[in-house]
């Protein structure tokens, strides 16, 4: 597995090229993606899939395009009412999104076959109602649920701060071992490193 990062938007969101020999999937596609199947071509990849985290605008932006060229859209079905909708935060900003629907919904604890490889989905709702992080063998591809020494703001239509603690202590944190944490925005970190010094487990909403 090797994974490319290309920052997509104006505020520097990460989307991940996950490469598998002959095929690729992409996590959060917020734009560039003539860029990025350029990338897979280059790299003798098909792009099979892409693998939303949540629906705010700055994740989406790409995604019609690349569904367009044949990808599958996979993405938690309660964010599925955003995408069409001033809630994907679009409006705020002036950045149009092209709208579209996704091939497969998901409601998390299902493990997905995706370009050859098992991703495991996690729903943790807090940041939106439904996003998820995705486990990839020792990799978790995060969204804005949780960063380096940070986590994802709750105070945008469908957040919620007690739901977001929640995902994090209860759902990442109890995982077992260590896993390389891709954010939606900043640096990887380690869950073993937001274990022991993300503020979420001191902060109070």
């Amino acid at each position: 597995m090797k994974i490319i990062t290309f920052y997509t938007t104006e505020l520097e969101t990460n989307t991940y090229l996950v490469l598998n020999g002959a095929e690729a999937f992409v996590v959060d596609a917020g734009g560039r993606a003539d860029e990025i199947a350029r990338y897979a071509e280059k790299e003798g990849a098909k792009i099979v899939a892409v693998l939303l985290t949540h629906a705010h605008y700055d994740h989406i932006g790409g995604v019609a395009e690349l569904q367009r060229g044949g990808a599958l859209v996979i993405m938690h079905e309660d964010d599925f009412p955003l995408v069409g909708s001033y809630k994907n935060l679009a409006f705020y900003t002036g950045v149009k999104v092209e709208k579209f629907v996704p091939d497969i919904t998901v409601r998390g604890g299902e493990t997905l076959s995706v370009a050859g490889m098992d991703v495991k989905v996690i729903h943790t709702p807090g940041h939106t109602a439904g996003s998820v992080c995705y486990v990839v063998g020792d990799c978790i591809f995060t969204g804005d649920t949780v960063f380096e020494l940070s986590y994802g703001r709750t105070d945008f239509p469908t957040g919620s701060f007690a739901a977001l603690k929640n995902s994090i202590i209860n759902k990442l944190f109890t995982l077992k071992g260590d896993y390389t944490l891709y954010t939606g925005h900043g640096n990887p970190t380690t869950l073993d490193f937001e274990r022991k010094n993300n503020p979420i487990l001191s902060d109070k909403d």
